[in-house]
């Protein structure tokens, strides 16, 4: 007995031992992330600085304007263009109407940071160290737990980014809205090509949510604490101090047609990213509890008017014949939105978790009322974009999306440029965890707790509900290799260097 005491003892004694030397090692890594940090990346900064030296100016009475609607959180059912019953989005879904509406297209991750990383730079989030979960406002304790564990919170300075590839050819560039890619010097939204920047730093659940115009701060959040900063219950009754999220919609709206009022005569980009309809949920005041869908309803409704007025102006000004307007979301639905039919939500690589409405408006160059299945990702906008300007890639690392432009343009083009896209989990995503062909989908887990496995499903026919890899054992080989081979590649370079 005395001796499984003493065991006990000595055992116990060990353990403190541990976690003493693991606190002093978490304390000494503290002082150095909190005094001597460097940023993830940068070893490909002089190669993406003689890229950007390198472009020609486009020619301005030939290259398109681009405008880039991106909401945050709105599900693939959420707009009534989408099967949406309850939520009302007339303009948005005029646009649809007069151009093309994709019924196939993903975010580039199920949650935000590592999707509008995939979308302003063409790649795959695990190329620019934004692939685990997001980033946290600099405020916040888990900012700091990020670096610790050497994850980062902010997007590496020597990614190569939509606004600066089309600033150095001539565009003008605004950015309004939730940046959600770092808070600190170096790597804020004028850092990466933005000439204007009006906004937040991050989702509006994170406090404070002060708005931001270029580098300073032009509303400062004074709304009390709540939840150690981070609130996230669409109906608490939150008394705001100093910004009032009721209006961020409004607000962001005339900032984006004063910006293409103000560059109507040469060639901008605008990448509008709205703070709504992620969580918590305020609607404008002049229309709250107007939407049978209730107070998210409400949210989406205020979008649907942003949108119907940012084109409004493109129309007053003579512009929606050179102006290529895109209308999509960073990912799938979170729990109050709608992903339709689809299985799963955000923070899924379950269709519900990353499908996402796409709209393409181009009078004049886009059909009317074109409808395409094609499977086509937000990593595809950074190459599109580029390609219908005139100007060419980087060359010195991979771009993993396609060029939509004939498929954008053209109406008989309904092949997708892709043979494979793949999924990347928010936790952990350094290697996909899922594939997909222009009719099937493989899941390496089904994360079904007794019953995990890989699953096939028929994207066209089900959703995701029936394992069919007995059914069709050769594509089930077929795509188990492909992401394999895809992740001994990520493993052995995983940004992607040429």
């Amino acid at each position: 007995m005395r001796l499984m005491r003493g065991l006990a003892t000595g055992l116990g004694g060990l353990l403190l031992i541990l976690v003493a030397l693991a606190v002093i090692g978490l304390g000494l890594r503290w002082l150095q992330v909190r005094f001597f940090y460097e940023p993830l990346g940068g070893e490909r900064s002089e190669q993406k600085r003689a890229y950007l030296d390198s472009l020609a100016p486009v020619d301005p009475e030939r290259a398109p304007n681009f405008v880039v609607v991106f909401f945050d959180d709105l599900g693939w059912g959420d707009l009534s263009s989408y099967g949406s019953q309850l939520i009302r989005t007339p303009r948005i879904d005029r646009a649809a109407a007069e151009g093309l509406r994709m019924t196939d297209f993903y975010s580039g991750s199920p949650v935000c940071t590592p999707s509008r990383a995939a979308l302003l730079t063409g790649r795959y989030p695990v190329r620019s160290h934004t692939h685990n979960h997001v980033f946290f406002g600099e405020s916040s304790p888990i900012a700091t737990l990020r670096r610790i564990f050497g994850l980062g919170n902010e997007l590496p300075r020597d990614e190569v980014l939509l606004p600066e590839v089309l600033g150095a050819a001539g565009y003008a560039t605004g950015m309004i809205g939730k940046w959600h890619l770092g808070g600190i010097p170096g790597h804020l939204p004028n850092d990466f090509g933005f000439d204007s920047y009006y906004g937040v730093h991050t989702s509006n659940d994170m406090q404070p949510l002060h708005v931001y115009r270029n580098d300073g701060i032009e509303l400062r959040d004074e709304t009390p604490r709540i939840n150690m900063g981070a609130f996230r219950d669409e109906d608490s009754d939150v008394e705001m101090k100093g910004v009032d999220q009721r209006t961020l919609t409004r607000r962001y709206t005339d900032e984006a047609i004063r910006f293409v009022e103000e560059n109507r005569d040469r060639p901008f980009f605008l990448y509008f990213a709205h703070t709504f309809p992620h969580v918590p949920h305020f609607a404008d005041p002049e229309h709250v509890g107007e939407s049978p869908g209730g107070i998210y309803g409400d949210v989406v409704e205020d979008l649907d008017r942003s949108t119907g007025a940012l084109l409004d102006a493109i129309e007053r000004l003579g512009l929606a014949g050179d102006t290529l307007v895109l209308i999509t979301s960073d990912n799938g639905a979170d729990y109050n939105g709608s992903p339709g039919f689809l299985r799963g939500r955000k923070g899924k690589v379950l269709e519900g978790g990353q499908k996402v409405p796409m709209i393409a408006h181009w009078p004049g160059h886009v059909t009317p009322g074109r409808v395409s299945d094609a499977m086509a990702m937000n990593i595809d906008l950074f190459p599109t974009l580029l390609s219908l300007a005139g100007v060419p890639l980087p060359t010195d690392r991979v771009v993993d999306g396609r060029d939509l432009s004939r498929l954008l343009t053209a109406p008989g083009e309904e092949a997708s440029p892709h043979e494979l896209l793949f999924y990347f989990p928010v936790i952990g995503g350094s290697v996909p965890a899922a594939v997909r062909s222009a009719r099937f989908k493989l899941l390496a887990s089904t994360g079904d707790t007794g019953r995990d496995k890989a699953s096939l499903t028929d994207v066209h026919r089900d959703q995701e509900n029936h394992n069919l890899i007995r059914r069709f054992p050769e594509e089930g080989a077929r795509l188990s290799e492909a992401l394999a081979a895809f992740s001994a590649e990520l493993v052995d370079n995983p940004r992607g260097w040429r």
